[in-house]
């Protein structure tokens, strides 16, 4: 085997799932997000002999963003997440009511995360959906990794800030009830 075709199939491994899980926060359907990515991938095919390697990761991610906000723009409808998730399909089946749960929570943290600023929902979702790292976020944003960092920071303490807002109604219903 050649050394592209090796390097095709180790990246098809290690990426497949967090590209897929990153369209898909672009789109409403996993099976178009999968699409995006069988795009990217045959894109990969036509380039791997040129891309470099230390580069790739962001190469990947900018070119899925890219057919993601391609697809937005062919539906022209905003995209609302669907609760199912691809790290859901490999767990043991949990309880009903705990599945139930965590994908409501799922649903509720990504509409939270919808609510961000641009750049700051795109830095979260490279870093907490695709599992970048800094550098790989800085390349793909184009911009410095002081200012990934300044985004992702900025991004958790808004989300967590809103995420106490929605927690904070329900825990004053409840204190009524337990006195």
């Amino acid at each position: 085997m050649s050394d592209s075709h090796d390097l095709f199939l180790e990246t098809l491994q290690r990426y497949e799932r967090p590209l897929i899980r990153y369209a898909h926060g672009y789109t409403s359907d996993l099976e178009d997000a999968r699409d995006i990515v069988q795009d990217v991938f045959v894109k990969l095919s036509q380039h791997i002999a040129t891309l470099d390697k230390e580069r790739l990761a962001p190469w990947l991610f900018t070119v899925c963003r890219n057919r993601a906000l391609d697809h937005q723009r062919k539906h022209q409808r905003l995209v609302v997440m669907e609760t199912e998730t691809l790290d859901l399909e490999t767990s043991a089946d949990p309880a009903p009511n705990d599945a139930m749960e965590q994908r409501e929570t799922a649903t509720a943290l990504r509409e939270l995360i919808e609510t961000l600023p641009v750049r700051q929902r795109e830095a979260v979702r490279l870093k907490f959906i695709a599992g970048l790292d800094y550098q790989q976020i800085s390349a793909a944003m184009q911009t410095s990794i002081g200012n990934v960092g300044y985004l992702i920071h900025h991004g958790v303490a808004a989300l967590k800030t809103k995420w106490q807002a929605l927690e904070q109604p329900q825990a004053a219903r409840l204190k009524p009830a337990l006195a």
